[in-house]
């Protein structure tokens, strides 16, 4: 028996294909040659004794021997979780004991966990005469766990969620669709592929047949972004927020982007003052998507959106039902904050051996991802920042969202996050922190007559710089950090 991913990768390579499944600078590996190393991956996994049914783990930061090792053991229908190198040893350690991990496949030895079995993955697993071998499944349920996935950790320790290879082939289809990707298109993500966003692209494309471009080269000198997307021929361009961010500043290659590429990006907020810095320096558009890991795409701006002004994330896609609810259940009209709540039909169900983030989650058939949102009357979905962040002053609702992006169209502002301090005597007390441009020097004073003149009395009581707001792996700002940065500093 084969699982869903391991049909697919036959039914590639044994088909006449002008379209490889790799390109990078200097090369490209078509769809026989990939499902030739994951034969010869899955045969020296198969020959090893004790192959488990249990999640095996994957710390693995090159993008190519990732890949393989995934696709493998979804070949396999052996359960898998990424342990990214970014990650300390007790972080890593703590996942694995939580999914009971036993096995990890490593490229570095320095990566190894305690007490658990090891695996290095070397140049000569790439063996011609077992890239024959079949790959018949140790498991083909398509609806059993095939990837744990964490989320992102931005409230606190990363809750973990299983998606089946139904699951992600149903994400699969429906968003490479929306996105209007067929054949011919490539796709470069240029996060690490330990990341959530880069790994599942490079899935979808893998499960589609299409090309996913990879940045890395052996030979080449480094390429700027203009210059992988001109010379690959790619369509879509997926940033984080902070990269696009970071090539709005960078003039090292002043060109703009080649007219056919879209770019992608989601994870965090993205501002109107950066989409229109983004267009203006690039000359194509910056499509934002909005989002959860354990339900996937909620919203997008691709390919345009009417509201763009109101800084929204787009219309809901249509693949999914979404209200804005008060703290009753109830659904509320266009222009009132309230509460999302999202379903459909292939969302996950639950988090794994979390009960209690379960229940808070996830309330008969609805996904609650504890964002604060509203609908504009043309349809389309405006954040105002997550549920526990929402400040009361005094009996005053005060949404971080409003703060920051006061302070983030002041031209020294590059980002902005805004919390609270506790007061027993005024509830919330707004304060922000903000990261400037480089190389501009303002007054603390300013941003604070600037936040006043614009916010009033939902201005923020106290503006602390920072070289860099704290950030997790998918760029969104860790705001119980910031927090104890002031608490510290009093």
């Amino acid at each position: 028996m084969q699982t869903v991913f391991g049909a697919r990768l036959e039914h590639y390579a044994s088909t006449a294909r002008a379209s490889p499944a790799l390109a990078m600078p200097g090369r490209e590996i078509a769809y026989s040659e990939l499902l030739r190393r994951v034969r010869s991956c899955a045969a020296w996994l198969t020959g090893e004794p004790g192959l488990p049914l249990q999640p095996v783990g994957i710390t693995i930061a090159e993008e190519i021997p990732h890949l393989v090792a995934s696709l493998t053991l979804l070949s396999l229908g052996v359960p898998q979780i990424s342990l990214p190198t970014s990650e300390p040893v007790s972080k890593r350690l703590n996942l694995a004991e939580r999914l009971g991990v036993g096995r990890v496949l490593l490229t570095d030895p320095q990566y190894a966990l305690p007490g658990r079995d090891a695996q290095l993955l070397t140049p000569d697993l790439d063996d011609p005469a077992a890239g024959h071998a079949s790959l018949d499944a140790v498991l083909s349920d398509p609806d059993a766990p095939a990837i744990y996935f964490t989320s992102s950790g931005t409230s606190g320790e990363p809750k973990v969620f299983a998606l089946s290879q139904r699951a992600l082939a149903w994400r699969a289809e429906l968003i490479t669709a929306s996105e209007r990707i067929g054949a011919g298109d490539r796709s470069l993500t240029l996060l690490s592929v330990e990341d959530f966003l880069v790994k599942s692209r490079l899935l979808r494309c893998a499960y589609l047949g299409l090309t996913s471009v990879l940045a890395e080269s052996r030979s080449s000198p480094s390429l700027s972004v203009q210059e992988l997307c001109a010379s690959l021929g790619v369509t879509c361009l997926e940033l984080g927020v902070l990269q696009a961010s970071s090539l709005v500043l960078d003039n090292t290659d002043p060109r703009p982007l080649p007219a056919q590429t879209k770019v992608h990006t989601a994870g965090a907020t993205v501002s109107l003052a950066l989409r229109h810095r983004f267009k203006t320096r690039f000359g194509v558009p910056l499509f934002v998507h909005y989002g959860a890991r354990e339900f996937g795409r909620i919203a997008s701006t691709f390919p345009d959106s009417d509201d763009e002004e109101l800084e929204t994330v787009g219309l809901p896609v249509p693949w999914i039902d979404l209200e804005i609810v008060d703290d009753d259940g109830k659904p509320l009209p266009p222009g009132e904050v309230g509460e999302v709540r999202v379903r459909s039909e292939c969302m996950t169900r639950e988090y794994h051996r979390d009960p209690v983030a379960t229940a808070r989650h996830f309330k008969d058939g609805w996904f609650y991802p504890r964002d604060l949102a509203s609908l504009t009357p043309g349809g389309a979905l405006c954040l105002h920042g997550r549920a526990d962040d929402m400040m009361n002053l005094n009996g005053i609702k005060i949404f971080p969202s409003e703060i920051e992006r006061v302070l983030e169209a002041h031209p020294a502002v590059k980002a902005a996050a805004a919390f609270s301090r506790s007061s027993a005597a005024l509830g919330d007390i707004p304060i922000a922190a903000v990261e400037l441009h480089a190389s501009v020097a303002i007054g603390v004073e300013e941003l604070m007559a600037c936040a006043r003149e614009r916010l009033g009395v939902r201005a923020p009581r106290k503006i602390i710089v920072l070289d860099a707001l704290p950030r997790n792996a998918a760029g969104k700002v860790l705001k119980r950090e910031l927090a104890s940065l002031l608490a510290a500093s009093d």
